[in-house]
């Protein structure tokens, strides 16, 4: 069984390993979506590829890239997505929550290193389990 933060985790792991892509997000939070992509730069400079931003209404955060899909929301998408229930966030704040993981898996090195993806980075990601929280 996994959890919120457990999802949360993957989808961070899956937008550092992603190769392009199309982060759909809502406009409000481009700029610090912009921001984060400058942060990721500066902790992994050997990641040169960032998805496309696209702008949507809703306060989704969906990443679309082959391999490396993710959705922070309310509604269950199919099993190629990582789903984050963005209703269990703790602060509140699906956004702040993701970005944040994203910034310690890169400051930790993540993807170039062994072990630094957190727990369970090492393993084959269990969507149908993952789901269960």
């Amino acid at each position: 069984m996994a959890s919120y933060i457990d999802s949360l985790r993957e989808a961070a792991r899956r937008f550092l390993r992603s190769e392009g892509g199309i982060l759909y997000l809502n406009r409000n939070i481009s700029e610090v979506a912009i921001e984060l992509i400058l942060n990721i730069s500066d902790n992994v400079p050997s990641k040169i590829t960032f998805p496309e931003l696209a702008y949507i209404e809703s306060h989704e955060i969906l990443l679309e890239c082959p391999g490396n899909n993710f959705y922070i929301g309310e509604e269950e998408k199919s099993e190629e997505y990582c789903w984050v229930k963005s209703h269990k966030s703790v602060t509140g704040d699906s956004w702040a929550d993701f970005s944040k993981m994203v910034l310690e898996l890169a400051m930790a090195g993540y993807p170039g290193c062994i072990g630094c993806g957190g727990p369970g980075s090492e393993e084959i990601w269990d969507e149908s389990k993952s789901r269960i929280y």
